[in-house]
């Protein structure tokens, strides 16, 4: 077992190797074997569609479809999980086979045929038949990291072939040909009614952008580029609008996370801060530790490094509801990551833990004194510890 040298490090990395080791070593204690057995060579199964692209070895990275061995409209689809336990998911994405080949990030440019097949799948919207034949059978366990939900077992491919037609989303076929920037694709996608998840496949195989300047995207990448791209846009629609006319409390508590998103009547700003106890995932210290990120009206320059994906997953989520009562407010999210929370299941279930708060009904209160009084019973963290972390 790995020696876990600086807690405090770990909470903020999040596996992206800042420690300089090769390998993340709370990620290698944690990892699981798949209760999947006997993977035969060659096979055939259903994309949900979607393809995962690593970061490792950049910038050649490791790029692969996703073969499903369960139902693949349930195994990769994160808003249909929250009423679903950890070990569900868990469960659900070690169904999710990983047959890649290794390309340059540039091969987007001008993709060889086997990437050209692995885009068309990406361009559906619906399940699509492929087929597969492994070098050598894959290492039967499932993945974590903070970003990407988990992921199932993996193995270089001497064949991957596309089973059937693809039935491909008619304008993201549309976007593929034209030469829009990467950021005027993925809003065009998003106000057409594709949801972020749909974007980030759509990125990190390299089919949004000015074709001569494309390449694939690692998926943590892209989940983050997507977010942050959205978000920009929202942010200018509700610069607009009125503030919020009074404090609103939203909550959220899945997976033993627990959101309280506060709006304030203010131009908008907008801070994250997450309390993370000792024995949940990232966190191996002896008291709870409190991270943050913020920023002002004008947005942020620099990378929320200490929140990391799961600022900008939070953030979107806030921008469309604002957008969607056409307000601006001053937001503060209060995460506290309690035990139960014992594998990162990626930062999907940041935007869908706010959303869900979001479509809530919201308690309204006169100050912020009141609100915490409300709340105090349910914070392991005291309501100063948060005002002087704020």
């Amino acid at each position: 077992m790995v020696r876990i040298v600086d807690p405090k490090l770990c909470v903020r990395c999040k596996g992206r190797l800042w420690c300089g080791l090769p390998r993340c070593p709370i990620l290698e204690q944690r990892r699981v074997a798949t209760k999947i057995s006997n993977i035969p060579k060659d096979l055939s199964a259903p994309t949900p569609p979607n393809v995962f692209v690593s970061w490792t070895g950049y910038p050649k990275v490791e790029v692969a479809p996703l073969l499903s061995l369960e139902d693949p409209r349930i195994a990769d689809n994160p808003p249909l999980w929250t009423g679903k336990s950890i070990d569900e998911i868990i469960r659900l994405r070690s169904s999710l086979l990983r047959p890649y080949v290794t390309l340059p990030v540039e091969s987007a440019r001008d993709p060889p045929y086997k990437l050209v097949e692995i885009q068309e799948v990406a361009l559906s919207r619906v399940p699509t038949d492929m087929e597969a034949e492994f070098l050598k059978k894959p290492v039967l366990r499932v993945e974590f990291g903070h970003e990407i939900t988990p992921m199932g077992p993996k193995g270089p491919a001497r064949r991957i072939e596309v089973g059937e037609n693809p039935k491909v989303d008619r304008l993201a076929e549309e976007i593929y040909y034209d030469e829009l920037r990467a950021e005027d694709a993925v809003w065009k996608l998003y106000e057409a009614g594709r949801d972020v998840y749909e974007i980030v496949r759509l990125l990190s195989v390299g089919a949004l952008g000015h074709p001569r300047r494309r390449r694939l995207v690692p998926t943590r990448w892209a989940i983050t580029a997507t977010d942050d791209m959205v978000y920009r846009k929202l942010r200018a629609e509700i610069s607009k609008n009125p503030p919020v006319d009074s404090i609103l409390l939203f909550e959220s508590h899945l997976f033993d996370n627990h959101f309280y998103i506060i709006f304030l009547p203010d131009a908008w700003s907008f801070e994250l801060l997450e309390a993370w106890a000792p024995g949940s995932f990232w966190y191996a210290g002896r008291r709870p530790i409190i991270l943050s990120d913020w920023e002002g009206w004008k947005g942020r320059r620099g990378y929320a490094e200490n929140v990391g994906g799961s600022y900008y997953a939070a953030r979107l989520a806030v921008l469309e509801k604002l957008r969607e009562i056409e307000k601006q407010a001053t937001v503060v999210i209060l995460r506290e990551v309690h035990e139960g929370y014992y594998a990162p299941l990626g930062v999907w279930q940041v935007r869908e833990n706010v959303r869900k708060a979001l479509r809530g009904r919201p308690q309204t209160f006169s100050s912020l004194k009141e609100l915490f009084e409300s709340i105090r019973d349910r914070l392991r963290i005291p309501p100063k510890e948060w005002y002087r972390r704020s």
